[in-house]
């Protein structure tokens, strides 16, 4: 028992090691995308994360970015995020070990979770669901001491219990944590109820057990401190009973919705949720790891039952079943970003079916074994070894989607929205990942501290108003500002815009509301609020790009692209939209050559942009480069046929360079097919 007892112990540290050591080596030193930036930001500052603020993330996350180790904020909070994950297949391992009680397995298991593309592309940047599996598979691995009546010599007196109280309390702490791991409570009290049968008459522990639960709020305890810091992330400034509440309930989003708007989805839309999860499983777990879990659930079905139902109910309600409910949009792939990080719970359970489908292979090769007259240890040895091939394979092709140690793009992302805007302006932020990347590099760098950045998304809240005041005091607030109220965020906008118009250059990243004698130009990645004398103000408006380009990080020269995982695909997406705009503007310009550069720029970034492709084309036939605009105008209409206007440059194409009268009259005649189909469509 003792030996038994050290050599697990010691397996599981050495896992844990050895993960953490390879996480380490991919772990970015840039901020990601998401909500990444406000995390970060949280522990770094010591304060107060979106709802539901996540304390223990923070706390321990302002222990990890003040460590006296060189990198970056982002670097040292990626730290974590590897610690973390290496900790949860530790646990992992030890809850394995217990169940099926093979090293093989429960090793090959761990380390085939460690390699899925997914699980591994967390362990590099920081987020708040790293800490939730650690707690999830700490909480697992109690609750199996518990079921299989593990009790080491010297414990022997000690009423087996003290593990389910554990496990609960884990439990607890990873409610609190991140709301969704109540989804697996329906399991838990299900192999609670299977299993108090054995052991004792837990119900009647009921009360203690729900106390035990509870405890994991005591994080939140420390919630109003943070919040009294006045640290520059301190959502909902919990201060009070009331705006706790507020912030643990996630009442800024819905309380039991993922987001307001992902409210409202048709079942069929629903449906895709549940397909691209299965979509998911088999591409991250491939064929093997698939048809192994489908083996372990059917072993479990026959052999293990009350595990079986418990792993259905905890993955499928973690799984299938809250992506149904939640009903994400699933229409970009930032979208799908957010999306595939939910599905990493049920990822952790479904190990545990695999590790059983290993098991069930383990059990019967002894027959196939003697039949080929090889002895049975041997053949156990053989078989045991070669299971570690499975995540030796997923190592090898997995690591370019999770490797992130040369990701840039989120840091220039932030720099280069803050040097699109000139020194002392106020910029308006919206959108995830652009806001919270900006806020990053705003708040860890220095030298864009003249600028004023406003998170317009949330400018309907009055603790983030009131937050403003104390940030920028040299800000004209309009009356009423500070009304208790909470309007649209546009309408604070707006009044901040006009309190302030002349007094500070405004800039904003998406959002544009009308201003009366006023209009927005473009002006690299944001657009600027000018007076509409100078909206049509050719050379300052090409001065005005060239000096935000000039100043860039990205200027379309990313070193080898090579894989991109969603996050990463929709910043480019969003600098490839960013320069599309700019060559807009120059178009409308006429000013074709300098039009040509921004959509060229765009193209490198999204090689099959339509719009960019479009845009030089356009650009190419009015500089005369007539093969070079039929080109780029046939690609964009090969991407994208819908667009008219490609069929009327075609058209135009057709007479000015070819004199094809014929040709044109056909791209012409298409156009106006499509043009009357998308009409009786909108009737």
């Amino acid at each position: 028992m003792i030996f038994r007892l050290k050599l697990e112990f010691f397996l599981a540290i050495f896992l844990f090691a050895a993960a953490f050591f390879i996480y380490l080596l991919g772990v970015s030193s840039s901020v990601y995308g998401g909500d990444s930036g406000d995390v970060i930001l949280a522990a770094y500052f010591g304060g107060v994360a979106h709802p539901p603020g996540y304390p223990l993330n923070s706390l321990l996350g302002f222990l990890f970015t003040h460590l006296p180790i060189a990198g970056s904020i982002a670097y040292r909070t990626g730290l974590m995020m590897a610690f973390f994950s290496a900790g949860t297949l530790a646990f992992l391992f030890l809850s394995l070990r217990n169940l099926t009680k093979s090293y093989f397995i429960a090793l090959t298991a761990s380390l085939a979770l460690a390699f899925t593309p997914l699980f591994w592309l967390y362990a590099h940047v920081t987020e708040v669901f790293q800490l939730n599996l650690l707690l999830i598979s700490a909480s697992f691995y109690f609750l199996t001491l518990w079921i299989t009546g593990v009790a080491y010599k010297k414990e022997i007196r000690i009423r087996l219990e003290k593990w389910l109280f554990l496990s609960i309390f884990f439990l607890g702490l990873a409610v609190f944590h991140h709301q969704t791991s109540v989804l697996v409570l329906p399991a838990y009290l299900y192999l609670i109820h299977k299993t108090q049968r054995t052991y004792t008459q837990i119900s009647k522990k009921a009360a203690v057990l729900g106390l035990t639960f509870l405890l994991g709020g005591i994080p939140y305890l420390a919630v109003p401190l943070l919040a009294l810091r006045h640290t520059p992330v301190n959502w909902d400034y919990a201060v009070n009973v009331g705006n706790l509440l507020h912030l643990i309930t996630r009442a800024d989003y819905g309380t039991f919705a993922a987001s307001q708007d992902f409210v409202g989805m048709d079942y069929k839309a629903r449906l895709l949720q549940v397909a691209s999860y299965l979509a998911f499983l088999k591409s991250d777990f491939g064929l093997i790891g698939s048809f192994f879990i489908i083996l372990g659930a059917v072993y479990t079905f026959f052999k293990e039952r009350k595990l079986f139902w418990f792993l259905i109910l905890a993955v499928f309600v973690s799984g299938p079943i809250f992506l149904f409910y939640s009903s994400f949009s699933l229409s970009s792939d930032f979208l799908f970003g957010i999306w595939e990080r939910f599905i990493l719970l049920s990822y952790f359970f479904l190990t545990i079916d695999f590790a059983f489908g290993l098991l069930f292979l383990y059990q019967v090769s002894p027959k196939i074994f003697k039949r080929i007259k090889l002895k049975k240890e041997l053949g156990l040895l053989i078989l045991g070894l070669s299971f570690f091939l499975i995540p030796l394979y997923m190592f090898r092709t997995n690591w370019p989607k999770a490797d992130m140690s040369g990701f840039q793009l989120g840091d220039w992302l932030g720099h280069d929205v803050l040097v699109s805007s000139e020194p002392g302006s106020l910029i308006f932020l919206f959108d995830d990942t652009t806001a919270f990347n900006t806020e990053y590099i705003y708040y860890t760098s220095d030298r864009f501290r003249d600028r004023k950045i406003v998170l317009g998304g949330i400018l309907r809240h009055f603790f983030y108003r009131q937050q403003l005041a104390r940030e920028y005091p040299d800000l004209t607030f309009p009356l009423g500002f500070f009304d208790t109220t909470e309007a649209q965020s546009a309408a604070y906008m707006e009044q901040l815009i006009r309190s302030n118009i002349n007094k500070v250059p405004i800039y904003t990243v998406s959002y544009s509301p009308k201003i009366e004698g006023y209009g927005w130009v473009v002006s690299g990645l944001l657009k600027k609020l000018v007076p509409e004398g100078e909206i049509k103000d050719k050379e300052y408006i090409r001065e005005l790009n060239e000096k935000a380009f000039a100043s860039m990080e990205m200027k379309g020269n990313y070193p080898t692209w090579g894989y991109s995982n969603f996050i990463e695909q929709s910043i480019k997406r969003f600098y490839s939209f960013s320069f599309n705009e700019v060559g807009d503007q120059m178009l409308v310009a006429n000013n074709y050559g300098d039009a040509k550069k921004y959509y060229t720029i765009a193209l490198l970034i999204q090689p099959d942009d339509p719009r960019a492709s479009f845009g030089v084309g356009r650009s190419d036939l009015e500089l005369g480069e007539c093969q070079e605009a039929k080109d780029y105008l046939e690609k964009s209409y090969r991407l994208n046929k819908t667009n008219v206007r490609v069929l009327n440059e075609l058209a135009d194409e057709a007479r000015r360079c070819e004199s094809n009268e014929a040709l044109a009259k056909q791209y012409d005649d298409e156009a106006q097919r499509l043009l009357r189909s998308q009409m009786e469509k909108l009737q």
